[in-house]
């Protein structure tokens, strides 16, 4: 299937390595130029070589996407290197595990930079261009907490949700304008921040991180952990012209262990 995407230029938070770079890797496979945006910048300069190796450009800044200025760098260099963006997403590292007792208001402080206050302004920066192109695609990577919070999860039980409401409040004012933005919610994927969420909670459970692993993985309808390479298919899709009636939705991608109807 023909995407459509050839030479159009997405902009993708969180990108060096896991979900992010699963949906750089999976765009660039149709053609879409790629923005890397990351802090770390050994990683970036190993996904951005093996991007170029789709025949693409890629442009891969080093950033904090929490922070205004470093949101604003990253729309005018882009500019300036590919004078368009077509398509954002919206990816970065989830807040601090804990329960309600365990977090202080200065986390709350942070995660909602991190993950609310950066997405409404990377799409507050990003929109002009799109709707001079008449086109644009926004996803946003958020959590299947969304649907299902969990008691261990607050921050981004509170903040995840948030985005997906900004979402929904704007998708139908966007697609009179050719525009669309939805959500995907990826369930237990085998990257960098399920380790770290396994380490926290085979800590609590006073066991060693295999043996929590283990009970994880049998505790899933499909037995595995996700491949980050589904979820980037699904953003390409998305992304794509076939996909134009979809906005305003929430995709989650989780292996069937969401209970819920919705």
């Amino acid at each position: 299937m023909d995407l459509k995407l050839k030479d159009k230029v997405a902009i993708i938070g969180g990108s060096s390595k896991g979900l992010g770079k699963a949906c750089a890797t999976s765009l660039a496979k149709e053609g879409v130029n790629i923005v890397l945006c990351a802090r770390n910048e050994e990683e970036l300069d190993k996904t951005k070589k093996k991007i170029e190796g789709f025949g693409v450009e890629v442009l891969a800044l080093s950033v904090d996407m929490s922070k205004e200025g470093d949101n604003e760098r990253i729309v005018k260099e882009t500019i300036e290197k590919f004078g368009r963006i077509d398509i954002l997403v919206n990816n970065s590292g989830g807040p601090s595990p804990g329960s309600f007792d365990d977090i202080s208001m200065d986390d709350f402080d942070e995660a909602y930079n991190s993950v609310l206050k950066y997405n409404i302004r990377m799409i507050k920066l990003c929109l002009p261009y799109m709707e001079k192109k008449g086109w644009g695609r926004i996803i946003n990577i958020a959590s299947m907490t969304v649907k299902e919070p969990s008691p261990t999860m607050v921050l981004s039980n509170v903040f995840r949700t948030a985005v997906i409401s900004f979402a929904k409040s704007i998708s139908k004012e966007l697609i009179g304008k050719g525009i669309t933005i939805n959500n995907v919610c990826p369930g237990y994927f085998r990257t960098d921040r399920i380790n770290q969420l396994m380490e926290k909670e085979a800590g609590d459970a006073s066991v060693s991180v295999q043996e929590y692993e283990q009970e994880v993985m049998s505790s899933l309808p499909h037995r595995r952990f996700m491949n980050p390479s589904e979820l980037g298919n699904m953003v390409a899709y998305l992304c794509s012209s076939q996909a134009r009636a979809i906005t305003g939705t929430t995709v989650q991608i989780d292996g069937g262990v969401n209970s819920g109807l919705f």
